[in-house]
């Protein structure tokens, strides 16, 4: 039931879903004291955030987990990669996987394994679809990073999980049956790691943080950037939103 609700939940925290709500319905609605307020909702939603300032001054401060390979002195024996990152609606011919926002997770976690900063790969992600039917993530990444030349001997697969809950107690059961005590990287997304690293910790499952794909941003000198609204921005709020709702939730089950 968590699962069902967790997905419907999602639904309600985008931003722009709520512009469409409210478009539709100053579109429908024959008050016109109602027209005029959803409409200037519509537009104080959009103009907030629309704005690039003010997520990357809350990304900057949410996100969690920057660390540089260099620092890494001593491989570790595992590096735990989340899922959430395989695009599995974009049509891709047989053999090419299509990675989305978050895509920056598995090639990273290639990157680290490559460079010999982990000696094994736990693809951790099942089909956390609530409508739909997918193959299980950890799956697919497997046969990509095969096809990138990575011996099957160094990947291991849990392909059940289906949220950051079950990603840590079924990272946890695997780990304890096949290599118990083993130094543990978790990989996810800067802006999911605080969520991670705390249900891991509560499944008794200790790991160093590598955050990737971080959504905060510099200017570069150019201040005209946080000034033009970008629809990159609202793509941000939905992600930072459904974090923190996810920790309230998690917090309040006794997840983390």
């Amino acid at each position: 039931m968590f699962f069902i609700l967790s997905k419907l939940l999602a639904f309600l925290l985008k931003p722009l879903n709520w512009m469409a709500l409210l478009a539709v319905f100053s579109w429908l609605t024959k008050n016109k004291n109602h027209r005029k307020r959803s409409v200037t909702a519509l537009i104080a939603i959009l103009l907030v955030f629309s704005n690039p300032w003010l997520v990357n001054q809350l990304t900057s401060i949410w996100e969690s987990g920057k660390r540089s390979p260099d620092t890494i002195l001593r491989p570790y024996d595992v590096g735990i990669l989340l899922g959430g990152y395989i695009n599995f609606n974009a049509q891709s011919p047989p053999g090419v996987l299509t990675l989305h926002q978050a895509g920056n997770r598995l090639t990273t976690t290639l990157m680290l394994y490559q460079t010999g900063r982990i000696r094994h790969i736990l693809l951790s992600g099942g089909a956390g679809r609530l409508i739909g039917d997918v193959p299980a993530e950890a799956d697919a990444a497997r046969v990509f990073l095969s096809q990138c030349g990575v011996p099957d001997s160094a990947i291991w697969v849990e392909n059940r999980s289906r949220n950051t809950r079950e990603n840590a107690l079924f990272s946890k059961d695997l780990l304890d049956s096949i290599a118990p005590g083993n130094r543990c990287l978790l990989i996810t997304s800067a802006w999911h790691m605080r969520r991670a690293e705390a249900c891991f910790e509560k499944a008794g499952l200790t790991c160093d943080p590598f955050g990737t794909d971080f959504m905060s941003e510099t200017s570069n000198g150019n201040w005209f950037k946080w000034l033009e609204p970008d629809w990159k921005a609202l793509l941000k709020w939905e992600f930072l939103i459904k974090e923190w709702i996810g920790w309230l939730a998690y917090k309040a089950k006794g997840y983390v």
